[in-house]
């Protein structure tokens, strides 16, 4: 051994042997790898159930999943439960237009009243939640979520007809946009129209309170700035 070399420590671990780090997938991949689990699984699941089991699996994914957006999410948690969303919502679309299409239009009403009255519970919950997310600066403000949800969706509803168009011809893919196009149109507006409304009326809550506030601190405001000046 060389001179003035400190003999090797057994204790210290061989360079080749050191723990390194793990790396981690980046974020994009992560929210990709998230949101195509997401709107796999729960598509695959509303999509063979029955038009009210369905309806409510997604009705419940879509308030679980409203109320969960503003959280503090990791990327791929956050895009896996927003394409649950969109995945089961396009999903239960799928059926409830082959169940309408399939039924007598002067029978199932009740079976109808059901499913919008399951999606105006989840859109009412969903719009009490956004409305609580922007009253609150730490949160994910609501327009990101709904923003990301319309985009997915579009993008779901793309795929779902050119594969139809892959696999059945140009006249079955018509078809099929038609019909799911007509039947989301009916689930969303469902959803949106009890939301809008509780979330205006949380909003206006809000503002009311605020104006009352603001109206209270003119005077304080004016007091002090007189001082100021004076």
């Amino acid at each position: 051994m060389a001179e003035g070399m400190p003999p090797p420590n057994p204790r210290m671990p061989a360079p080749a042997l050191q723990h390194r780090p793990i790396t981690r997938l980046p974020a994009r991949f992560q929210r990709l790898l998230g949101g195509l689990i997401g709107v796999a699984a729960d598509y695959g699941i509303t999509r063979h159930l029955q038009a009210l089991p369905s309806t409510f699996l997604t009705a419940l994914l879509l308030a679980g999943g409203s109320v969960a957006s503003g959280r503090a999410l990791a990327p791929w948690t956050w895009w896996g439960v927003l394409g649950a969303g969109c995945g089961g919502l396009l999903g239960s679309a799928m059926v409830v237009a082959e169940k309408i299409q399939a039924s007598d239009p002067r029978e199932g009403l009740s079976l109808r009243l059901a499913l919008v009255g399951c999606l105006m519970v989840a859109g009412a919950i969903g719009g009490r939640s956004f409305s609580l997310d922007a009253a609150h600066p730490n949160r994910r403000p609501p327009k990101d979520t709904l923003r990301a949800a319309s985009a997915l969706t579009t993008g779901i509803f793309a795929v779902l007809v050119t594969l139809t168009f892959l696999h059945s011809g140009l006249d079955q893919a018509r078809t099929v946009s038609s019909r799911l196009s007509t039947s989301l149109t009916i689930l969303v507006i469902a959803l949106s129209g009890p939301g809008w409304l509780v979330h205006l009326l949380g909003d206006g809550g809000q503002r009311l309170r605020q104006h009352s506030r603001s109206g209270c601190s003119p005077t304080s405001s004016g007091g002090s700035n007189h001082d100021n000046t004076g």
